[in-house]
């Protein structure tokens, strides 16, 4: 559900459209689960494993399966809850193995802010791109520290660049921002009551 047209290319920022293209969700995504993975001490074949189990493969399917949903007259509603059954079960055995903290803490973060996603643009175009981004950035400064906090400056930044590309207007790419920042409160309460 698109609620903006797009600019003209010739009226679309080159620095804009640049940021959205290096930065998309599944990018931030994976650096997340990386990140999360090496911080708990998984091996490599660990967070490769995660990586491809949380990210990979629900965004295959996500990204992949668009046109045979659609060919089969198969709402976007379905393939949605089919990826958020799988991040479900990735968080799920998580828990079981148990993996070490803080990736159960992240996956299930990254899965309610997935199901914030899918809920919230029932009625709003709410952006991933700055939701995730959002979300990445305050997991980042929460998880190795205030050193990192230079990294705030990006999700605004992906909130001109949405808004400024046609993608979102600016209530979506807040709302999108806010669903962040709701994404990581889900995480700290995990955390705090792990």
């Amino acid at each position: 559900m698109k609620t903006l047209e797009h600019p003209p290319a010739a009226q679309r920022s080159p620095a804009a459209s640049w940021y959205s293209t290096i930065l998309p969700p599944a990018l931030v995504l994976a650096v997340l689960i990386i990140a999360a993975g090496i911080e708990a001490g998984l091996r490599l074949p660990g967070v490769l494993l995660l990586l491809v189990g949380i990210v990979v493969v629900p965004g295959v399917i996500y990204k992949g399966t668009k046109g045979w949903f659609r060919r089969r007259g198969i709402s976007d509603r379905w393939r949605a809850a089919t990826v958020a059954a799988l991040m479900l079960a990735g968080a799920v055995v998580c828990y079981l193995l148990p993996v070490a903290s803080p990736v159960p803490q992240t996956v299930t973060g990254l899965l309610l802010g997935n199901l914030g996603l899918v809920f919230f643009r029932r009625w709003l175009n709410v952006s991933a791109h700055v939701s995730v981004l959002t979300f990445g950035v305050l997991w980042m400064t929460a998880t190795y520290g205030a050193g990192w906090a230079w990294l705030l400056i990006l999700s605004p930044l992906m909130i001109l660049s949405r808004v400024s590309l046609g993608e979102h207007s600016l209530r979506e790419a807040l709302s999108g921002a806010a669903l962040g920042l709701a994404t990581f409160c889900c995480f700290l309460a995990v955390m705090t009551w792990s």
